[in-house]
């Protein structure tokens, strides 16, 4: 199983369809069960709730062996890697 967040989203989408393709097992997680629709009708295992919520991430992320996500970029930062605690 792996936990795809933001699955709604151009990217999180085409990265679980991806997954599905290849027969993974995904756990599709965003804001709207309507946008999530047709993850699940694809096979996804669908869950919403805010990315915020320490418990729905908890519960999410349990029993998966990998979680995609991708983070923004803060623009405002002159050491993006710093930042992402790789620098």
């Amino acid at each position: 199983m792996i936990t795809v967040m933001g699955a709604s989203g151009h990217t999180g989408r085409r990265v679980a369809e991806l997954l599905l393709g290849f027969g993974e097992k995904v756990r599709a997680l965003g804001r709207s069960k309507e946008k999530l629709a047709p993850l699940e009708t694809k096979g996804a295992e669908v869950q919403t709730g805010d990315a915020a919520d320490v418990r729905f991430l908890a519960s999410a992320f349990r029993g998966a062996e990998g979680v995609f996500t991708l983070l923004r970029p803060d623009s405002r930062s002159t050491d993006y890697r710093a930042l992402q605690g790789s620098g």
